[in-house]
C-alpha cells in the first residue's frame, strides 16, 4: 500500500514564499523594520497612557499622572506620523499603532472632537448663554493702556446672560486699565447682578436674578486657585446653578517660561535645571489642582442641586483628573458634545492648550460652543448656549 503525499496548498507555497523572501531581505531592511515596529510599539503604550492618565488620582499615584494628560496631543501627532511611516515601509508595525489608537478612541474624540450637525434646542426650552472669561486682571498683555477696555468691552459686544470673570478686578472707572464710566455703567444696565466672590478675584454677572452660594473659600480650601457660585432664577422660575471657578495654576516666572520657549526652539538645556524649574512646579500643581477638585465636589454634593454648569480656568486639559472627577458626577464637558476639531484657549508663552470648560450636568443641554480671538488676555472667551429642559 502506498501513501501519496498531500500537495501542497498555495497558502503553504505564499508562507514558505514568505518566510523565504524576509530570511534574503538586507540587513539594512530588517534594521528598518525592528526599528518602525519597536517606536510603533512605544508610541502606543504612550498614546494610551497619556489618554487614561486622568483617571489615576495625582493625590494617591503622584503628580506624574496629572501632567501625563498634557503630553496627550503631541503623542497623537507622533502616532499619525509614526503610522504613516509604518505603511509606507513596514505595514505589520502599523497594526500596533492602529490597535494603539482604537483603544484610545475615547480621549481622542474629546480633543478631537467631530460633531457635524448642530443640535436644536427641545420645544419649549429655556436658552442661556454663558460666557466664561480669564480676563488677567483686566491688564492688556502688552501693559499698554487701551481705552476703553477691550476686554470689557468684549463683555459687552458678547451680551451673554451669565458672564464669569477670572482673575477679575472690580468694575470701576480705571484709568491705568482703560475701564471708562462709561462702560462700568453699561455694564451695571445690563447685568443688575454683579457679584464678586471666592478670595476677590472672581465676577459673575448675570442678566436674571442671582443669589450667592456661600462658600468657605480660602488658603486651606483653594491653595492656589479661586471659586464662586451663584444661584440663577431663570424666567421660568428654574434654579440653575453656576460654579466659576479657578484651579491651582502652574505659577510659573518669567524664567520658567524662558525655559520652556527654549524647551520648544530645541535649544540645549540643563535636564537639572529643567527637573526644578518646570517639572517639579508641574507635579506640583498637578497635585494641588485635585486636592481642590475633590473641595469642589464636596460643595458641589451640598449646594449643587439638579441643575448646574461648572466653568471656568481649570488650568489643565481635557481628559485631566479634575474633569473626569466631574464626569463621574454625572457632569459632562460641553466642547466634545458640540464642538469640531482641536481647541486652544490659551495663548501665551506656546501654551496652546485648551484649559478652560464649561460642564453641566442636569435638565441641559449644550447648543454650541464659540471660542472669541481677543488676545488681549493670555485666555480666550469661551461663549456656550445651553437649553434648558423641561
Amino acid at each position: 500500500m502506498t501513501v501519496s503525499k498531500t500537495p501542497r496548498t498555495k497558502k503553504n507555497q505564499a508562507s514558505k514564499s514568505s518566510q523565504k523572501s524576509a530570511a534574503k531581505a538586507p540587513v539594512w531592511k530588517r534594521i528598518v523594520h525592528f526599528t518602525l515596529t519597536f517606536v510603533s510599539v512605544i508610541v502606543a503604550a504612550a498614546l494610551v497612557i497619556t489618554g487614561y492618565a486622568g483617571n489615576v488620582s495625582p493625590l494617591q499615584s503622584g503628580g506624574l499622572w496629572g501632567v501625563l494628560p498634557l503630553g496627550f496631543p503631541l503623542v497623537l501627532l507622533a502616532a499619525v506620523l509614526i503610522l504613516i511611516l509604518d505603511l509606507c515601509f513596514y505595514w505589520r508595525s502599523a497594526i500596533v499603532l492602529i490597535l494603539g489608537i482604537i483603544g484610545s478612541c475615547g480621549p481622542i474624540l474629546t480633543y478631537f472632537p467631530v460633531n457635524i450637525v448642530t443640535p436644536t434646542a427641545p420645544e419649549g426650552s429655556e436658552k442661556l448663554t454663558v460666557l466664561t472669561y480669564n480676563v488677567l486682571n483686566l491688564n492688556p498683555q502688552s501693559g499698554d493702556t487701551v481705552t476703553p477696555n477691550p476686554m470689557l468691552q468684549f463683555v459687552l459686544a458678547n451680551n451673554a446672560d451669565v458672564v464669569c470673570l477670572q482673575e477679575a478686578e472690580p468694575l470701576t472707572p480705571n484709568k491705568r486699565l482703560g475701564i471708562t464710566g462709561a462702560q462700568v455703567d453699561s455694564l451695571h444696565a445690563r447685568y443688575p447682578y454683579i457679584i464678586y466672590g471666592g478670595k476677590g478675584t472672581q465676577a459673575i454677572l448675570s442678566k436674571y436674578p442671582a443669589k450667592v452660594v456661600h462658600l468657605d473659600v480660602n488658603e486651606n480650601t483653594f491653595a492656589s486657585g479661586d471659586l464662586q457660585a451663584v444661584r440663577i432664577t431663570m424666567p421660568s422660575g428654574r434654579l440653575v446653578s453656576v460654579f466659576n471657578v479657578h484651579l491651582f495654576s502652574f505659577a510659573l516666572t518669567t524664567t520658567d517660561r524662558e525655559l520652556y520657549r527654549n524647551l520648544t526652539d530645541l535649544k540645549h538645556e540643563n535636564m537639572r535645571e529643567v527637573k526644578d524649574q518646570l517639572w517639579d512646579k508641574l507635579t506640583a500643581a498637578s497635585v494641588g489642582r485635585a486636592r481642590e477638585v475633590q473641595q469642589l465636589m464636596r460643595w458641589l454634593r451640598q449646594y449643587g442641586g439638579p441643575d448646574v454648569i461648572v466653568c471656568g480656568d481649570f488650568n489643565d486639559v481635557s481628559g485631566c483628573y479634575a474633569i473626569r472627577t466631574l464626569g463621574d458626577a454625572g457632569f459632562r464637558d460641553t466642547y466634545p458634545e458640540v464642538g469640531f476639531g482641536p481647541m486652544v484657549t490659551y495663548n501665551a508663552n506656546r501654551f496652546w492648550f485648551c484649559i478652560d470648560h464649561l460642564l453641566y450636568r442636569g435638565h441641559i443641554k449644550p447648543l454650541k460652543l464659540d471660542k472669541g480671538s481677543l488676545k488681549t488676555s493670555d485666555h480666550y472667551p469661551l461663549t456656550a448656549t445651553f437649553a434648558i429642559t423641561k
